[in-house]
């Protein structure tokens, strides 16, 4: 006989999921029975954050990596309140996350019962209201197998994101006849929004005898880029990604103008001018502070000069003063309109060479001159620039939150996408929490099937979430560390220096995170100059299972690109706050 925690492994199992991540506890117990039963038959199997902010950052990797459903487990009470920040992080990027987490047997509540968090306690349903697209308690056992299927759904569908399930031990271990699915999954997966002939026109309209157009591509582009490469090449028109969207489009195509928003490249924010840009088109991405420069009104995103075009709803909502908005699968109308326009895909891609200083000569860096300058302490600048040269093209890249992602948006160079059209580099910055690329890169690893994985953190975040480490050890899982060693909140340090705040709280003790690792049972090497670093095997390393650490000591001296969003800080309207 099996029970519900067996009917809801058998939905994921349908789907594909692999991994459940979560820590177990006394009201989530019968999932991990399932769990146990289901790992002996070979279906999903359990991984064991330290945390439960861990396991959800763990989920969202995984999700981002396979494009599956990411699922996150944990038990009721506080074990639910520690989901709520990676639960929030997917909500954030929108990304597929199914939250299931326990409650004592409904007979209990509002008894006071050990952990409880229903209506008449701390009510976890309730909480995570606003971060989930679908949110619900399961009240009465013959919902449980209906609402799965709601979640499932709306987690999947054109407005993805985090779902979350409160299910009460007394239902979750409720026998039942068959674990047989009957329920359609299909509600809203795998829908593209087919767009009207009306908006193929319009856009055509639009485009068609236009000479200078910049094309900002998002996240939401995957399975486009062939469209949009043949299209720009066609036309000669600049192409330019935001922050989420980076390693979409080849760093090295000679139409690439780098990346616009935050932490972006002078010479996107050029391309989205009057001068270079007569219509800007946005697709698929919404218009936030990270994408458009922290609403920087000077380069057009918020005049006539918009066409915005998303197969996600919700995309379009802030694209108010948009010429055109359009809704509809990139893919498809991309497709039509090509036809339309009679572009053809080029035999090759027009790819350029770096130049003779090894700098790019399609995109302005800040500071070029820092990339190549290997003088100790490390600059970070160097540190970036040289690493993203010698790892190889299917590398997978987490940058967490804080100075590491100002530096890799920028710094950082991509090669290609994968293979699947994905990107090989990920940044969790709708929420921007700090440990996010720490557990998100162990969930990538366990999807990546022996891809080596790369998680750039701090050492701020590495003391909040840095046990996360012996999950990776654990499992046998390739993910290499490096923690940007500076002995302080670096980002917090030069935004409060740079916006003339007090300069109060962002200094961290002098931590040697290479012995912590190796305390952990983790290979672990201290880097204090380019020469050791040098030293260090990196292709031996990245391809061998389990985790390392590189523990690099960084100049804290140097400054992120931080300008556009210091501007949002001091409120400043114009442009970006140079730094």
């Amino acid at each position: 006989m099996n029970d519900n925690g067996d009917l809801i492994l058998r939905y994921l199992e349908r789907l594909g999921v692999e991994f459940i991540f979560g820590v177990p506890g006394g009201a989530i117990e019968p999932l991990y029975n399932a769990l146990a039963r289901s790992e002996r038959n070979g279906g999903p199997k359990a991984v064991i954050a330290r945390h439960e902010t861990g396991a959800a950052f763990m989920a969202e990797g995984y999700a981002r990596e396979t494009g599956k459903l990411g699922v996150c487990c944990a038990t009721s009470g506080p074990g639910a309140t520690n989901l709520l920040t990676g639960v929030a992080s997917a909500y954030a990027d929108s990304t597929p996350v199914l939250a299931i987490t326990g409650q004592p047997s409904l007979q209990t509540f509002g008894m006071g019962a050990l952990q409880e968090g229903s209506c008449t306690g701390i009510n976890t349903v309730q909480i995570f209201d606003d971060c989930t697209r679908f949110n619900t308690l399961i009240s009465h056992p013959a919902q449980l197998e209906r609402k799965l299927v709601m979640a499932i759904s709306h987690a999947m569908g054109n407005n993805p994101g985090p779902v979350h399930l409160s299910v009460p031990v007394d239902i979750m271990r409720t026998q039942v006849q068959s674990v047989e699915c009957s329920g359609n999954l299909w509600a809203f997966i795998d829908h593209e929004v087919v767009p009207t002939y009306e908006a193929e026109r319009l856009l055509y309209d639009e485009l068609h005898d236009k000479k200078f157009v910049t094309i900002l591509v998002g996240e939401g582009c995957v399975g486009a880029i062939d469209d949009i490469l043949a299209l720009a090449e066609d036309r000669q028109w600049n192409l330019v990604t935001t922050p989420r969207a980076k390693g979409l489009i080849p760093e090295n195509h000679r139409l690439y103008r780098g990346v616009f928003g935050f932490a972006g490249h002078f010479s996107a924010r050029g391309a989205m001018l009057q001068d270079n840009a007569q219509r800007i088109l946005v697709i698929g991405t919404a218009l936030d502070e990270v994408t458009t420069g922290g609403w920087d009104q000077s380069t057009g995103l918020d005049r006539k000069r918009l066409v915005h075009i998303s197969n996600n709803p919700d995309h379009l909502s802030r694209s108010t003063s948009a010429l055109r908005c359009i809704l509809g699968s990139p893919r498809l109308l991309l497709k039509r309109l090509n036809r339309r326009l009679n572009v053809k895909k080029p035999e090759r891609w027009d790819l350029c060479e770096l130049s003779a200083s090894g700098l790019p000569t399609n995109y302005a860096l800040d500071s070029g001159i820092a990339c190549i300058d290997k003088s100790r302490p490390i600059k970070p600048q160097a540190l970036f620039w040289y690493l993203s040269q010698i790892v190889g093209d299917t590398t997978r890249v987490y940058a967490d939150s804080g100075s590491s992602y100002l530096w890799a948006i920028h710094y950082w160079r991509v090669h290609k996408s994968l293979e699947n059209g994905r990107s090989p580099f990920h940044i969790g910055i709708g929420f921007s929490s700090m440990g996010w690329a720490i557990g998100a890169a162990v969930g990538a690893a366990a999807g990546a099937q022996g891809e080596p994985v790369i998680c750039i953190t701090g050492d701020g975040s590495a003391l909040m979430s840095g046990q996360e480490v012996t999950t990776a050890l654990q499992e046998n899982l390739n993910v290499l560390f490096i923690v940007l060693n500076d002995s302080c909140l670096g980002m917090v340090k030069h935004g409060q220096a740079l916006g003339g705040a007090e300069a109060i709280g962002t200094e961290l003790p002098k931590v040697n995170f290479a012995l912590m690792a190796e305390a952990m049972g983790v290979q672990a090497y201290s880097v204090h100059s380019f020469t050791d670093l040098e030293q260090v095997d990196l292709e031996h390393l990245m391809m061998q299972p389990g985790p390392c650490l590189l523990d690099i000591h960084v100049d804290s001296s140097e400054i992120p690109p931080m300008g556009n969003r210091m501007r949002v800080l001091v409120g400043s309207s114009q442009g970006e706050v140079h730094v």
